[in-house]
């Protein structure tokens, strides 16, 4: 059986007004973006308003990014689901606990 989820429509409505993109909002959730959908039809009919969010035409992408011997790859998908577009430059860092930073110039 599938996990539940919980809908927060106060959580959600936040993340919408902000103009969070939908690949933040799952992340946020934990959720796909099938889940993201019913919850945000439910936002639609709570408040009977519509709310457009940016990335849901889109193709939803996994955060997981595997290392191999070509080196790291971010696919467009996912970083323009995080708002970036071509041609953005970025600075690289890591910190001592193994999180990567990349930080757009």
């Amino acid at each position: 059986m599938p996990k539940e989820t919980k809908f927060d429509a106060v959580k959600l409505r936040e993340f919408v007004t902000d103009g969070k993109t939908a690949q933040q909002i799952q992340d946020a959730f934990g959720i796909n973006k099938n889940t993201l959908k019913a919850h945000l039809m439910k936002l639609m009919q709570l408040d009977e308003k519509f709310y457009k969010i940016d990335g849901m035409e889109g193709r939803s992408v996994s955060g997981n990014i595997k290392f191999s011997k070509t080196g790291l790859r971010l696919s467009e998908t996912l970083l323009t689901n995080y708002g970036f577009k071509a041609g953005d430059t970025f600075k690289f860092s890591c910190t001592d606990d193994g999180k990567i930073i990349l930080e757009k110039n």
